[in-house]
């Protein structure tokens, strides 16, 4: 038996991961479920959890940076990620910190029983159907990394000092990530694109 910790503070996937998880009862069972991170270390050290189900976003903490103590702390733990968020640095965070699988929570062609089977098994399993978005008239995949952690600045309402400030960059660099943001998008206007951005969870600031 494969036991499973759920961290998730959605009722609503809460729910949806139970009814799932019934139907493979023969292999999974839940053996806790958390909706915020203070008591998962320490759940983690029972020796009972072999795959840790973490949501990105857990009120202010990050699911990332717990599922990265995680994977340092407990070897034999698997660390699948789910999220909601069309944030694709999530994925890159998810698979720097050694985590073991990537749910998208709308995907339709993964279901959260298939990630778990090849998680179970040992293999890597991260989302290839990531749905498409665009932001004005770019498509989200020809924004940079550089430029999408400028937006992801701006988002939080920061000036350009504290932008470049945040991204270790000069000032003259953000201008320049800005001068592109604006030409690729087609919208003039720094604080539209961020609030466009967070609208259709390209971003979500404070991760």
């Amino acid at each position: 038996m494969i036991g499973i910790m759920i961290v998730e503070d959605s009722p609503v996937t809460m729910e949806y991961l139970e009814l799932e998880l019934e139907k493979a009862k023969h292999k999974y069972k839940i053996m806790c479920k958390f909706r915020g991170v203070e008591n998962v270390e320490p759940a983690c050290e029972s020796g009972r959890i072999n795959i840790v189900l973490m949501d990105v976003c857990l009120g202010d903490s990050s699911g990332l940076d717990l599922a990265r103590k995680i994977k340092e702390r407990f070897l034999g733990i698997k660390v699948i990620i789910m999220t909601s968020m069309l944030d694709q640095s999530f994925i890159k965070q998810a698979k720097n910190f050694g985590c073991d699988g990537f749910w998208f929570k709308e995907s339709m062609q993964h279901g959260i029983l298939n990630v778990l089977d090849d998680v179970s098994v040992g293999e890597k399993k991260f989302v290839d159907d990531f749905p498409a978005v665009t932001l004005g008239n770019a498509k989200i995949e020809e924004l940079t990394e550089a430029e999408l952690a400028v937006l992801r600045s701006f988002a939080k309402g920061c000036t350009y000092a504290e932008v470049a400030e945040d991204c270790h960059i000069s000032q003259n660099t953000v201008r320049y990530h800005v001068k592109n943001l604006t030409s690729k998008t087609g919208m003039h206007n720094m604080a539209k694109i961020a609030l466009e951005a967070v609208d259709k969870r390209v971003i979500l600031p404070r991760f």
